[in-house]
């Protein structure tokens, strides 16, 4: 009895573990092979996981945890919501957010998901911005609030002044205001009380400071001559609540100028965390996280005059009136006075919310990450500079949308990413993060849709999606559940979840390879020392012209970190630009001058007009003559290129590529066929052992390139990122500065070519077909096909290959390219209790939607197609390659033949090798195909009672709020062929 206990408990013991996830290695070191095969955590898609109403499932949290683990996911940021949108009321309001039961929650995810290798992200309120229900007046958003009143004078004066009115709404949202008995805030703080005289054209002249004249609520006080306006500035809270918080969550937003606001806020975090989780070091919770800033009541806190007073060197008191539109003296006073105000706020937020959230955070183990890149104003009323705030982070984190419905021009306001790049390769941090596929669209749309917009932000500099969102669903709420009303839904709810997994790989071997390394750039755009200031997203800038690409610099960085090395301008990580450019501004700051003049005659080379004057108020005249006296010393005549120590200044910079051009700076890549309808996107990252460029064809049509890259590296090899093939490339041209060679993308397609350091060897340096030449020179067309076992013919005719050594091969290619056609019928096997027949006949592939069944009409997940086919021995050949077309799929495909997984297609072309499952006679063809949910919601929305298989607080759609679901047009579904087996007889030329 004893042996066989031990017998079961070993088998037991070697079952457990042999269905434990394997845990990933935090410190391994990945190389570019390994990690592009098989993407390490730090790679993978992050998704913010939202408990809406702030209802969980405990199981079922774990249960979503394997399936993100399953399909490629890494991170799940935590984020407490309201559903926002809930007609009928079906929400529960779940328990208070970080209140015992939701701490609870919050230690079971994290526990959990360190036992699956998973990382776990917590957001620091209920829904955004930082705060909840335990902050205090005193640590709230503050405002400064006036009360004035108009006296003439000569008299004396004595007499209350009223308290300022604090309102009670703002933007149509209630506040929450805590006051005393006698109806005045809590907490205030009186600020000043100023008279001035106003003319009538709204110039304030003399303004005196009569605070002391104010005592108990009274002011006595001796009016000079003359009409004064008195006004009394107080300092309280605003009382602005979080956004969108869970029904039990209300609370206020948080002071973030305020350190001690900060510092209270996160120790709330930390206690109720350790004492649930112990050291938090130690578990899979790895940083904490806020959204972008919408606390915009007001922006004043209680601490803003002496800091003030501490920075820019002088008091803010008496141009106080300038915040209410008002002239103090004259408009260059003025306008200089509100840029040290606007750059103190910026300041105050980056050092005492964003530097000290890192700080305090990583005195704990874990770090800090917040969406502090804009958008800006308009959309965003954001009052600090972008690229110190999200230099001050752990990882910089950014947005961008996909919203056909909503248009270009409005994704393009909201897409925040080229400043997230650019701050993490100016601060040498890890990670681009964004929120991702953000929208008003929910479940519209397959992966495959998603692509091109996931390729642009890549050649924009992303390296990190944070799906936006991934909502925790639990049992009772159903499918697809209650979500948050905005974003692109990504999670197990998903008609298209089960297929989703060559997605997230796709994305996260992307990233990869984008997170290795230093970025390439030529151009580093000043954008100034204004705040608020943030980057625009990466467009063609035709003074800069196609093949460079730019980073967006501060002040901190050109004053603490830039340096010049070799006519380069380099950070200390080894980050590195050729030229520097002013913004297009007559005011510089006479430090950030000095510092230029030092660089430039180190060797830098500086592009820009002849600055004129300063920024601030404070010793503004001084400052004035500093900066026109370091001007005239270097830009020292009109000339437009002028010498200067060991560098140069050039004049024009709306003029950039003649100033590359003069420097003999080739662009990075060049079309060398470079028609209108051939346009190309790229990023390029550089490591020590390769150059690696991501390309991405712009346009709907497949394109034929020809491109020369900048680049001295080895031999150059095509890195696929949808099934981590690697191809030597074979047909190049190398010489001391460049690799030119010929690179076809399908329509909306992407690729790496990558130049590891290994030698160059033998290689074909032209390419001629029927005496015509192919390559170089090629016009649209290359008919050979890089392959990770060499080089393919695909099309018949008379080769002739010219070797970089001069030897010469010609081959003639006559074997005919065979199509085979599967047609129907086809068997369809629907799953049980989704309200299709379990099987159905069609006799030609048709859309699900345009059946008469309304059963497979609505019909929303994963249905089987099932076919055979008879292959002819003579197909199958050693040199044959066999390749399954599906033709038209919405939205992913799973290809099985003969009961062998051969992968999932997700976007077009939607095409898969068959060639190693295949075999003569009689195939067995097997198609798992997913839809979206959408269609399901739209015929649940036409039945009644028990006959809906959907539930969910969004009754109206694709935008959540303006069509009712039963009038939703149906997304065209299923597998739609035509269905074909290309059999290309290849002849293989060399490796």
């Amino acid at each position: 009895m004893r042996n066989l206990f031990l017998l079961v408990f070993l088998l037991f013991t070697l079952f457990v573990g042999g269905c434990s996830y394997q845990k990933e290695n935090p410190k391994k070191k990945y190389s570019l092979e390994e990690g592009f095969r098989q993407p390490p955590k730090s790679a993978k898609s992050k998704g913010y996981w939202c408990l809406v109403n702030g209802n969980f499932d405990l199981a079922q949290m774990t249960e979503e945890l394997k399936e993100f683990k399953d399909k490629g996911m890494g991170t799940l940021d935590i984020w407490d919501v309201a559903g926002w949108v809930d007609p009928n009321g079906v929400e529960p309001a779940g328990p208070p957010f970080m209140g015992d039961e939701s701490v609870q929650a919050v230690a079971h995810a994290i526990r959990e998901a360190g036992k699956l290798g998973i990382d776990i992200g917590l957001t620091i309120s209920s829904s955004w911005n930082a705060g909840g229900s335990w902050v205090k007046p005193e640590d709230g958003v503050m405002g400064l609030f006036d009360t004035s009143l108009t006296v003439q004078g000569p008299r004396r004066y004595r007499a209350s002044l009223p308290f300022p009115h604090i309102p009670e709404t703002f933007a149509g949202k209630k506040m929450l205001l805590y006051k005393r008995n006698d109806g005045l805030p809590t907490f205030f703080k009186e600020v000043a009380l100023l008279a001035y005289s106003v003319s009538k054209d709204s110039i304030v002249g003399r303004v005196i400071d009569i605070s002391g004249k104010f005592t108990e609520g009274i002011l006595t006080w001796n009016v000079p001559p003359g009409e004064w306006h008195i006004t009394r500035y107080v300092v309280t809270g605003t009382g602005q609540t979080l956004m969108v918080p869970s029904p039990n969550s209300n609370g206020l937003m948080i002071d973030h100028f305020s350190a001690k606001a900060m510092r209270k806020h996160l120790n709330y975090f930390f206690e109720r965390l350790e004492n649930e989780l112990g050291d938090l070091s130690q578990t899979a919770l790895k940083y904490l996280y806020t959204d972008s800033y919408e606390a915009n009541s007001a922006a004043w806190t209680v601490k803003l005059p002496e800091e003030f007073q501490k920075r820019r060197g002088y008091s803010l008191i008496p141009y106080l009136p300038t915040l209410r539109g008002y002239i103090v003296q004259d408009r260059n006073t003025t306008e200089r006075f509100l840029f040290d105000f606007k750059k103190t706020l910026s300041d105050l937020i980056i050092e005492n919310h964003y530097a000290l959230g890192k700080k305090l955070c990583n005195e704990k183990g874990i770090g800090f990450i917040a969406e502090a890149g804009g958008p800006g104003p308009p959309v965003h009323n954001c009052p600090f500079e972008s690229i110190r705030a999200l230099g001050s982070l752990s990882a910089a984190r950014g947005e961008f949308w996909f919203d056909p419905l909503l248009g270009e021009e409005h994704n393009e306001s909201v897409r925040v990413v080229k400043g997230p790049a650019s701050a993490a390769h100016l601060y040498n941090l890890p990670r681009v993060e964004a929120e991702a596929f953000t929208g008003t669209q929910l479940w519209q749309f397959g992966p495959g849709d998603l692509k091109a917009t996931a390729d642009r932000v890549l050649c924009e500099g992303l390296n990190s999606f944070v799906y936006h969102t991934t909502p925790h669903i639990p049992r009772e709420a159903g499918i697809p559940g209650w979500v948050y009303n905005f974003g692109t839904i990504i999670n197990t709810t998903r008609a298209w979840w089960p297929l989703s997994s060559a997605f997230h790989n796709y994305l996260a071997r992307c990233s990869f390879l984008l997170q290795q390394g230093n970025f390439v750039a030529d151009v580093l755009y000043y954008y100034g020392d204004e705040a608020p200031n943030f980057v625009k997203p990466k467009r063609f800038n035709p003074s800069l012209g196609v093949g460079y690409d730019y980073d967006v610099a501060n002040t901190d960085i050109i004053l603490n970190k830039l340096d010049v090395k070799d006519g380069r301008f380099v950070l200390p990580h080894g980050q590195s630009y050729r030229i520097l450019v002013l913004p297009d501004d007559e005011r510089i700051d006479p430090t950030v001058l000095q510092k230029l003049s030092e660089l430039v005659k180190k060797g830098g080379i500086l592009v820009g007009k002849k600055p004129l004057r300063s920024y601030s108020l404070h010793n503004y005249r001084q400052n004035d003559k500093r900066v026109r006296e370091l001007a005239e010393t270097m830009w020292k005549d009109d000339a437009d290129k002028i010498k200067y120590g060991k560098g140069r200044i050039y004049t024009d910079r709306e003029n950039l590529r003649a100033v590359l051009k003069d420097l003999h700076i080739m662009p990075d890549i060049t079309l060398l066929k470079d028609h209108p309808h051939t346009r190309i996107d790229f990023i390029h990252r550089r490591t020590e052992e390769a150059d690696i460029y991501f390309l991405r064809n712009t346009t709907a049509k497949s394109q034929v390139y020809e491109i020369r890259f900048r680049t001295r590296n080895g031999r150059p090899e095509l890195w696929n990122p949808d099934n981590a093939s690697i191809a030597p490339v074979s047909v190049y041209i190398k010489d001391d500065r460049s690799v030119t060679l010929p690179l076809k993308l399908d329509a909306l397609a992407s690729a790496f070519i990558v130049f590891r350091n290994k030698p160059v060897g033998r290689h074909i340096v032209k390419v001629e077909l029927n005496n015509e030449r192919i390559f170089p020179d090629a016009e649209d067309t290359f008919p050979l096909r890089y392959s990770d076992t060499g080089l393919y013919f695909e099309r018949n005719g008379d080769y002739a290959l010219t070797y970089d050594d001069g030897s010469l091969k010609t081959y003639t290619v006559a074997v005919p390219d065979t199509a085979l056609a599967i047609s129907g019928p086809w068997q369809i096997r629907f799953p049980y209790g989704w309200g299709a027949p379990q099987r159905v006949e069609f006799e030609e592939l048709i859309s699900w939607t345009e059946a008469l069944d309304p059963g497979v009409k609505f019909f929303s997940g994963v249905a089987t197609y099932l076919n055979t086919f008879t292959m002819p021995g003579e197909k199958i050949g050693q040199n044959n390659r066999l390749i399954l077309d599906l033709g038209k799929v919405s939205k992913a495909a799973k290809v099985f033949l003969n009961g062998r997984p051969l992968g999932i297609v997700w976007h077009a072309p939607y095409r898969i090798d068959i060639t190693s499952a295949v075999k003569e006679g009689r195939n067995y063809l097997v198609v798992d195909v997913a839809n979206v949910l959408s269609n399901q919601m739209t015929g649940d929305a036409r039945r009644a009672g028990r006959d809906k298989r959907t539930h969910s607080n969004i009754t109206k759609g694709p935008n959540a709020w303006h069509t009712p679901w039963k009038d939703v047009p149906l997304v065209e579904s299923g597998l739609l062929g035509p269905v074909t087996i290309h059999i290309k007889r290849e002849v293989k030329c060399c490796q």
